[in-house]
């Protein structure tokens, strides 16, 4: 990839590593014009994402994820499957330090699936889950259309280093190009060792905007 030092509107200078937009064609673009131009290209009017920083490209930068030992498959989830996202997604949330309760925690799955809230993957070595996925439909005012929020995504320590993440990953591009979507979307914590995992898959971390949440309910049993 030719990584071009201005941007083609504004004629701004962007560094190697400077936050830049992208057609299919390399047509580059500051993030002011990215938002002035509406995520098109004036050129060809193809959708503009976010280009890859020029330290993930230089040689000998590590593949996308390693192979996988196993036969191991994803596939969606629905609510037959949720004997084996319980165990899962109770480990997800104790990874995040909240206490276990997988009777809760299967109530929360159920009604997200029976009320088709998220799409759930499940990913499979042998028969046995090694790892799940959930992603939140929801809709970007800025370019009009569908994207999906990575909400969860977990592999046991026994299934990891398989590239057991990176197959759940690539199921999320695949679903959200199936459906449309404009792009998608996840946050971690700051001190999550998956970011090398996230990034070697292509995903970019933003620079520009912070992220805030209002808390609408407090920790049980405060008043």
């Amino acid at each position: 990839m030719d990584l071009r030092r201005r941007c083609e509107r504004c004629h701004v200078a962007l560094a190697g590593e400077a936050r830049a937009y992208i057609c299919a064609n390399e047509c580059t673009f500051c993030p002011t014009c990215y938002r002035r131009l509406r995520t098109r290209c004036p050129n060809c009017s193809g959708e503009l994402v976010r280009r890859p920083r020029a330290g993930a490209m230089r040689a000998g930068s590590p593949p996308p994820h390693p192979p996988v030992g196993g036969l191991v498959t994803v596939r969606r989830a629905g609510r037959t499957d949720l004997a084996a996202m319980v165990p899962l997604f109770d480990a997800y949330r104790q990874f995040y330090e909240q206490p276990s309760d997988e009777a809760a925690g299967e109530r929360f799955l159920a009604e997200r699936l029976l009320r088709d809230e998220s799409v759930v993957f499940l990913a499979e070595e042998g028969g046995v889950a090694v790892g799940f996925m959930q992603l939140y439909p929801l809709f970007s005012s800025i370019s009009l259309g569908r994207v999906y929020l990575l909400n969860d995504l977990f592999v046991p320590p026994a299934a990891r280093r398989k590239g057991v993440g990176a197959l759940l990953l690539d199921a999320a591009r695949a679903w959200g190009k199936r459906e449309g979507a404009h792009y998608l979307e996840l946050s971690t914590a700051a001190d999550n060792p998956a970011q090398r995992l996230y990034e070697a898959c292509g995903w970019l971390e933003d620079r520009e905007f912070l992220y805030y949440e209002l808390p609408l309910r407090g920790p049980p049993g405060a008043e």
